[in-house]
């Protein structure tokens, strides 16, 4: 393995020494970044998955919810607002990396203006432009799903957005115009600024879309009550009456609710939520209450449904061969020379380990494992150990990087739990842990992918898996 790794690394430095005349290289960092938009120039990552095959790095936990202050949202009210008087808003002297500026960012707005135009960026974003007339404009950006870490409370209402974009628009890599009125309902964000069009002076933006709506509005709110965290069990039945009210009178709501757990349905013309569950786990809800004119109001609960009694059949650990010890793959899939014993990449423990990547070249390997998880458990824990090491310099580019990801028996993924990349370099193992109760009574199959590029070695090492139903 070490052999393996030495070579390969040793073909690209001379093949660059050879072609270069000289003992260093300088990597143009415009080129590695993926080719983002001309107006944009920002870093992008590689996502298979993604609208245009990557995802944005520059302060992406914040834009989509993964940040470290994502629990101060206020899902549960959303404040009414003009683009006027957010372009108003100072400036924060300094954008944190992970965490929020509050009180703009810890603010879901509804504001209702013009959407001029649009466009698919580089990063998968959809790029909206709005403008209120008088001559204020700023920017709203709609992530693509699969951009979106799974941690994140926003992930549902990004999807709605998304297709409620979707239904109406096919965005494309140039700017399309529009000039209809839309009102849009997202979280505060401050960009840096970099020639974006539509920009506004302090560069407020709402990101992430939560909803969009189009049509001439009248200005009328919706409010939904948020019913706070729900419980309950499967097989017994259960119900929640969803309160909502219009500041106009005569209004009809229309209701609709996304990630309701199995076997719940919500009554679209009265906000009952009701049905037996069928599987154990939480789920992020999302209810949106819309009126005659278009004006639409949303709150974000989560629901968890616990096992029915009778306890866990199957439960322990699930998953086979789980610290590599047989000193081969089975019943792992992976590609050549991933189980490795080589002291370069000493294990956490025993004697084998699973080593992705760290040849210095444009690389990919896969390890990936199909469990069937137990119905009726009350946890369901996946672990493991986790060691990154790199040669890459850089403290801001995410050149190289390992998804966890979830996929059922067809291949389809079904959540991204995590990615790392060179920039998440330690000095030992991190034990990583993940919630799997959703897809409790499934088959699935655990994908660790790792991506490297051309130059600079970057290696992702798991040891000591677990995934445990109990």
């Amino acid at each position: 393995m070490q052999t393996r790794r030495l070579v390969r690394t040793a073909i690209v430095v001379v093949a660059v020494l050879a072609a270069a005349g000289v003992a260093t290289t300088t990597v143009n960092a415009a080129f590695r970044e993926g080719h983002p938009d001309a107006e944009e120039h920002e870093a992008v990552t590689t996502k298979a998955l993604a609208a245009t095959g990557s995802c944005g790095v520059e302060r992406w936990s914040v834009k989509t919810g993964t940040d470290a202050d994502r629990a101060k949202i206020t899902l549960q009210s959303t404040t009414q607002t003009t683009i006027a008087a957010l372009d108003a808003l100072p400036a924060p002297a300094n954008l944190p990396a992970n965490n929020r500026v509050a009180p703009t960012e810890d603010t879901v707005y509804q504001l209702h203006a013009t959407l001029t135009q649009y466009k698919l960026e580089a990063d998968s974003d959809y790029h909206l432009v709005l403008s209120d007339g008088p001559g204020h404009t700023m920017i709203s950006e709609i992530p693509d799903p699969a951009c979106v870490g799974s941690t994140s409370p926003l992930t549902s209402s990004i999807q709605k957005a998304r297709g409620e974009f979707d239904a109406k628009y096919t965005p494309t890599t140039s700017f399309q115009t529009a000039n209809v009125p839309v009102t849009v309902t997202g979280v505060g964000f401050f960009d840096f600024l970099h020639g974006q069009t539509g920009v506004a002076p302090n560069g407020i933006e709402l990101h992430a879309v939560l909803d969009v709506q189009f049509g001439t509005s009248t200005g009328n709110t919706v409010t939904v009550t948020n019913p706070g965290a729900q419980t309950g069990t499967v097989g017994t039945a259960t119900s929640l009456q969803i309160q909502a009210r219009d500041s106009a009178t005569g209004q009809t709501l229309t209701y609709k609710a996304t990630g309701l757990p199995g076997g719940l349905s919500i009554n679209s013309g009265s906000g009952l939520i009701s049905g037996t569950p069928t599987t154990a786990g939480t789920s992020n809800v999302t209810v949106t209450a819309t009126d005659t004119t278009g004006a639409a109001g949303t709150a974000t609960f989560t629901w968890t449904i616990n096992p029915a009694s009778g306890g866990c059949t199957g439960g322990g650990q699930r998953l086979g061969n789980p610290g590599f010890e047989t000193g081969t793959a089975a019943p792992w899939t992976t590609n050549s020379g991933v189980i490795n014993n080589s002291s370069s990449e000493p294990p956490h423990s025993g004697s084998w380990d699973a080593w992705l990547d760290g040849y210095g070249s444009t690389h990919t390997d896969t390890l990936s494992q199909s469990v069937n998880l137990p119905a009726g458990c009350t946890t369901y824990s996946l672990g493991l150990w986790l060691h990154i090491d790199t040669a890459e310099t850089t403290t801001t580019a995410k050149y190289d990087t390992l998804t966890v990801q979830i996929l059922n028996s067809s291949g389809t993924v079904l959540a991204t739990l995590a990615t790392y990349s060179n920039l998440d370099h330690n000095t030992g193992y991190t034990q990583q842990t993940f919630n799997l109760a959703t897809y409790a009574g499934q088959t699935i199959t655990l994908k660790f992918t790792g991506n490297e590029d051309y130059t600079a070695q970057t290696s992702f090492v798991i040891d000591d898996t677990a995934l445990t139903a109990s």
